[in-house]
């Protein structure tokens, strides 16, 4: 018997170039496990990973964390949490922060909200052979969360008797999977979990040693950025002013969350469009320069043309 989820399928287009991103969808097979091992037990452990991801909340509890680690101004009385609504996640760099060079095993599964269509995420699985089995369903409709968690989980344990043990990346905002990850150590898996909010749950000495825990807010540098729009600055950074009329394609948000990624710092700035200025904005006087040094290793040529301006705020 096969459960079929409806998929999406999208064309994506990034830094110029067309492509198209078929976005496949798991089938839920119902097999009854042959008698004698549990599947995955009597197989050979392998190298390869597969990736489970539950894009419910991943972004909302990122802004909180993120906000927190930042200082942002705006505060939730509610959570008593300083909280960053500009934040933004880019998928592809999370997922190639997670992987560090790993291969994958089978296509990378997300359920809940899809990622942008701009993201560099599709052209990376892309670009690794593989294709997004992504699962659209409404957070907003009542029982939708546990949809969520029971389709994350039926993928993978769909993978855990369909594939040789390898070890099984799980990225969520929490570590709410914690009984897939059990099944999955029992049958010979290895699981990493990667979260913003960890929860607290008994491991035997043997989960402990085969399950290992992630904290996203240590890695937040390396995949979120903020941008802000209008007039509207930060309080209490320092901000770099940079004027690129001459030179509008080396300037965009790629390179400019490249530069910031190259520099070890977090990402934050403020467009204007019409008077082609960018604002970048630190914490500290230290994080300016190091990212101005960044700018100029990358632009010498540009040494001369590009204006660049600390401004206090």
């Amino acid at each position: 018997m096969s459960n079929k989820i409806p998929s999406t399928s999208h064309s994506n287009k990034v830094s110029g170039a067309s492509h198209s991103n078929n976005v496949s969808s798991t089938s839920f097979s119902n097999k009854i496990a042959p008698k004698g091992n549990l599947p995955g037990t009597a197989r050979p452990f392998t190298k390869l990973v597969s990736v489970f991801i539950d894009n419910s909340s991943i972004l909302f509890e990122g802004q909180y964390t993120v906000g927190r680690i930042v200082h942002a101004s705006a505060y939730d009385r509610r959570r008593k949490s300083a909280y960053l609504n500009e934040l933004k996640i880019d998928y592809g760099r999370l997922l190639s922060r997670v992987l560090r060079g790993r291969e994958m095993s089978n296509n990378p599964t997300i359920v809940g909200i899809q990622p942008p269509k701009m993201d560099s995420l599709w052209n990376y699985v892309q670009s690794l052979g593989y294709k997004v089995t992504f699962h659209a369903i409404n957070k907003e409709k009542k029982g939708s969360l546990t949809f969520i968690n029971s389709t994350l989980t039926i993928a993978g344990m769909n993978t855990i008797q369909e594939k040789d043990p390898g070890t099984m990346i799980i990225i969520s905002s929490d570590d709410s999977y914690n009984p897939l990850a059990k099944e999955a150590i029992k049958r010979g898996w290895k699981v990493e979990t990667w979260f913003w909010i960890k929860g607290d749950y008994d491991l035997t000495a043997n989960e402990k040693s085969r399950h290992f825990y992630n904290y996203l807010g240590s890695q937040y540098k390396y995949f979120t950025y903020a941008c802000t729009e209008g007039d509207y600055h930060p309080r209490n950074k320092f901000v770099l002013e940079i004027d690129y009329s001459d030179t509008p394609e080396e300037f965009n948000d790629k390179n400019i969350m490249e530069l910031h990624f190259m520099s070890e710092l977090f990402g934050w700035w403020n467009r204007d469009k019409i008077g082609n200025i960018v604002y970048l904005y630190f914490d500290s006087k230290k994080c300016l320069e190091k990212a101005k040094q960044q700018i100029l290793i990358k632009y010498p040529h540009k040494k001369d043309t590009i204006q660049l301006w600390d401004v206090s705020n």
